[in-house]
């Protein structure tokens, strides 16, 4: 039988005591899981000493296991002792700025051939990520227009040949039937019936009912954001079949004028595994789920990012993670006009009321001292380029302006500030 451990989110110890009844489970003194394919980034690590767990989460939430088929730990999105992070409203968000549906890579890390593990139904982080991150690439696609390209089509014809007769299926269905002027041809057809679409359909059926059917998992305003861009893409598959085989996952080249095709299909690959293929699986009080992890500091940029491209509606105004010589990456880029920067996001609500990390100011000082940075921002090597952490906290606003970008400096720096901006909260039911 299996035993779910539930702890919280949020870079600090958590230590939680075995009952007597489960000790003989946790066989190992110490548990440890990587996100990805990370060799440092840790998505929880455990030490077991005399039936206490000390439990260190990081900034990862999901779910996995400690013991193969025994015992699986589930992370949760925590704020403090009250308050839980809404995430799906910080990736909804996030995502009407354009450019981060294209950097969606490494935000989360799910493991199909493991063991699936058994979770409430409200616990499934999973599902609405999924499901958010589809439609949100769906309607990127539906807005450029859906790609065309050929496909075979079988069928009967009447008192005419296209392409090729099928012999076999011709004198089964037709001469042995005395139906002398019918023929079953095969030919190739241009158009938007083909794999592609058809399985961007598929998952599109199970999308519409899974929004139909969970309310748990969705506060009403989102249901309506996902159902508007639903009723937005359904219209442009009108003319597109279901796949007849589900199992049928198409092998997407890469396009240049098409490139939301290949991460929808992926995507939508993980919504179809997600739920066995069987859409009556939508129902259940408790849901089966692999074993998964979301990086909530790469949420955070994005968020980061959504909320400044508000300020900065200009494209070039504001780039994310611009990448340098030797495996140097900024966060943001903020290249608007009297207001150049690098911003460097710190999911960490602690700077509130304390400096940043000496790591992290060295680390932003190194970013605002590259002569790259300076080309892009066109600044002359005797300015100082001023560096921002963006940090999260519930005591400040959702909201920043202009003016709030360089208002609070950070001690004994010149030309470093910080902000923090508070996150949406999950409501209580």
């Amino acid at each position: 039988m299996q035993h779910l451990l539930y702890a919280s989110e949020h870079y600090q110890e958590f230590t939680l005591a075995i009952d007597e009844e489960y000790k003989h489970l946790f066989v190992q003194e110490n548990y440890n899981r990587l996100f990805g394919k990370q060799e440092k980034d840790f998505c929880f690590q455990i030490s077991n000493q005399q039936g206490v767990l000390s439990i260190n989460s990081s900034y990862y939430i999901g779910v996995d296991w400690i013991e193969k088929e025994r015992v699986a730990l589930y992370i949760e999105p925590k704020l403090n002792s009250e308050n839980q992070v809404n995430f799906l409203s910080m990736l909804i968000e996030s995502l009407e700025a354009p450019e981060n549906i294209d950097h969606l890579d490494g935000l989360f890390d799910v493991n199909f051939e493991e063991s699936w593990i058994v979770i409430p139904q409200h616990k499934d982080l999973l599902s609405p990520l999924l499901i958010a991150q589809f439609l949100k690439l769906l309607k990127r696609i539906v807005k450029k227009g859906l790609k065309k390209s050929y496909y075979t089509v079988t069928k009967s014809l009447n008192a005419k040949v296209k392409g090729k007769i099928l012999v076999s299926n011709q004198i089964k269905k037709n001469i042995l039937q005395n139906r002398k002027t019918t023929n079953i041809c095969e030919y190739q057809e241009y158009g938007f019936n083909f794999l592609e679409n058809q399985f961007l359909k598929t998952v599109l059926s199970f999308v519409k009912k899974y929004l139909s059917e969970s309310d748990i998992l969705f506060s009403p305003f989102q249901k309506r954001q996902l159902n508007e861009i639903l009723d937005y893409c359904m219209p442009a598959f009108t003319s597109v079949d279901l796949l007849k085989d589900k199992w049928l996952e198409p092998k997407v080249r890469n396009n240049v004028f098409f490139r939301d095709y290949k991460d929808a299909v992926r995507i939508g690959g993980f919504i179809l595994k997600k739920f066995s293929y069987n859409i009556n699986k939508l129902s259940a009080t408790s849901s089966l789920t692999p074993p998964f992890w979301i990086d909530m500091s790469r949420l955070f940029e994005l968020y980061v990012f959504g909320k400044l491209r508000t300020l900065f509606p200009t494209r070039n105004d504001l780039t994310y993670h611009d990448r340098y010589r030797g495996g140097k990456e900024t966060d943001i880029l903020i290249r608007a006009k009297n207001f150049e920067g690098v911003v460097d996001c710190k999911y960490k609500p602690r700077y509130l009321k304390n400096d940043p990390s000496l790591e992290d100011k060295r680390q932003l000082a190194g970013y605002t001292r590259l002569k790259s940075v300076y080309e892009k921002l066109n600044k002359t090597h005797n300015e100082v380029i001023n560096g921002l952490i963006i940090f999260s906290s519930q005591e400040c606003e959702q909201q920043f302006e202009h003016g709030d970008l360089y208002s609070i400096p950070i001690n004994e720096y010149i030309g470093f500030f910080k902000l923090g901006i508070a996150l949406p909260e999950l409501e209580k039911r």
